[in-house]
């Protein structure tokens, strides 16, 4: 499968319009990204790109960047019958595409930038059947003492890293960028909007790749949790 790299320009104005209006998501609340993956949904139906990452450079438009086992051709051939307002929120006539190496070699070295929800799932008091997903820092507080409390970007840095390792890269250098923790929206089983609190981090570094095929499933698939809402993205460069 050769993965694809997209570029799109959104207009965020239009798409919290659009979420607004369809119940979405409030108007100018929360993070956007539950309204990016329901505008990037109906935009390409089944070809929805994930995961993606979206981009705000100081002096230029907001930039949406995704992977997709599918060409550019046959992402804008899926769109066509997008509805004019959506196809304007997504920013669809500035689709850019070009395919991703099919194989990174061992030992190859790379830059990355990449947004992650640091979170880890425990279960309540040792029931599985009850499992909850936590603040990984919060969760590695629990198993501290109480003046030892480990440095939130440690914690983050070593989660980051074991995700890292099991696919297919070893990180050689890592630096938290920023922290925050915000509110996002998810539909729950009954398909109820509900808002869920928890740490965004942006890391950038450099890895090395030491499982080619492991690489391009973890490239494919994203990093940890929340992937098909703006987290998870492996931006690469060339290290």
């Amino acid at each position: 499968m050769t993965l694809h790299l997209l570029r799109l320009r959104p207009n965020m104005t239009q798409l919290m319009r659009w979420a607004a209006e369809r119940k979405i998501l409030p108007l100018d609340e929360g993070e956007p990204d539950y309204a990016l993956h329901a505008l990037l949904s109906a935009a390409f139906g089944a070809f929805c790109p994930q995961p993606f990452m979206l981009l705000r450079e100081n002096g230029k438009g907001p930039t949406l960047l995704a992977y997709s086992p599918h060409s550019g051709a046959a992402l804008a051939a899926q769109a066509t019958a997008a509805d004019v307002m959506v196809a304007a929120a997504i920013g669809l006539n500035s689709l850019e595409c070009k395919p991703m190496p099919e194989r990174f070699a061992i030992g190859r070295t790379l830059g990355f930038t990449v947004r992650v929800r640091p979170t880890v799932r425990i279960d309540r008091e040792g029931n599985r059947d009850k499992v909850r997903e936590v603040d990984a820092w919060l969760a590695a507080l629990r198993d501290t003492a109480p003046n030892g409390a480990p440095a939130r970007a440690e914690i983050y840095a070593d989660w980051l890293r074991t995700r890292l390792t099991v696919g297919g890269a070893s990180a050689q250098h890592l630096v938290l960028e920023s922290f925050h923790l915000s509110h996002v929206y998810r539909r729950d089983a009954g398909r109820r909007l509900r808002c869920v609190n928890g740490p965004v981090a942006l890391f950038h570094g450099r890895l090395a790749v030491h499982d080619p095929e492991r690489f391009a499933e973890l490239l494919a698939r994203g990093v940890g949790r929340h992937r098909a809402f703006g987290f998870g993205m492996l931006l690469l460069r060339p290290g």
